[in-house]
């Protein structure tokens, strides 16, 4: 084999390591949201402890991801059209950890809201999490395929989570509102849950962006461009922080 050669095979080798270090850390996040609307869904705090537990696992992928990557660098030199593979996969490494910060905060609002919760969590917030869910693992899969054109459908369809993301609000206001009339606003633990249940909601929004933010990534890294047109929006919903 003549040096070029190996110098090639060692490159892609490093970076085969790196991309299944990431989808690990993909298969881990996906399995934390999973198991935080679980939760949320059973009312069920003990659950909701062994998320938050966990989350240092995904923390810990992240750093892994960013030392392999500087490895890499230091060691291999990438070019150009290398070099945007490894950048890529730090950037979303990234947006992988966030997404397991979002279901942590769910297990901790879960957890708070378990103390006096007597109602069921709507089902919208059900649909919108399956759709949150279903679109951090089609993102994934387009990573693991290296399939532009379903990286581009997960940043096409970005529009529809954020039209469940504006009826889930609504829908939690008008509860809130109701158990606030009904009560003459004395049962306050409700009118909390309905609080929670907003961030809740905002939490899985922005679950969907990091997904459409790993798309971006994706093409970006089959094709040396960044996107420059605005990603479609959807209906717009009322501003809640979406951390904590």
């Amino acid at each position: 084999m003549k040096t070029g050669e190996h110098i090639v095979s060692s490159f892609d080798n490093d970076l085969a390591e790196l991309e299944r270090d990431l989808l690990e850390m993909g298969g881990l996040a996906e399995a934390q949201l999973q198991s935080a609307l679980e939760a949320l869904i059973k009312n069920d705090a003990e659950s909701a402890e062994k998320i938050i537990a966990k989350d240092t696992e995904i923390d810990e992928c992240e750093r892994k991801i960013e030392t392999g990557a500087l490895s890499i660098i230091a060691r291999r030199q990438p070019m150009a059209n290398d070099l945007r593979y490894v950048f890529g996969n730090v950037k979303i490494a990234g947006s992988l950890e966030r997404i397991g910060d979002y279901a942590k905060n769910i297990a901790k609002r879960t957890i708070i809201m378990s103390q006096h919760r007597t109602a069921a969590v709507p089902s919208d917030i059900g649909a919108l999490g399956a759709l949150a869910q279903r679109t951090v693992n089609e993102v994934m899969d387009s990573f693991a395929t290296r399939d532009a054109y379903k990286a581009e459908m997960v940043w096409q369809h970005d529009h529809e989570l954020d039209d469940l993301v504006a009826r889930v609000m609504r829908s939690v206001i008008s509860r809130m509102s109701q158990d606030m009339i009904s009560s003459d606003g004395q049962d306050a633990a409700e009118v909390e849950n309905s609080t929670h249940l907003l961030f809740i909601t905002k939490n899985l929004e922005r679950v969907g962006d990091h997904a459409t933010n790993i798309a971006e990534v994706i093409q970006f890294q089959l094709s040396g461009n960044w996107k420059t047109s605005e990603r479609p929006k959807g209906g717009d919903s009322i501003p809640v922080a979406a951390s904590g």
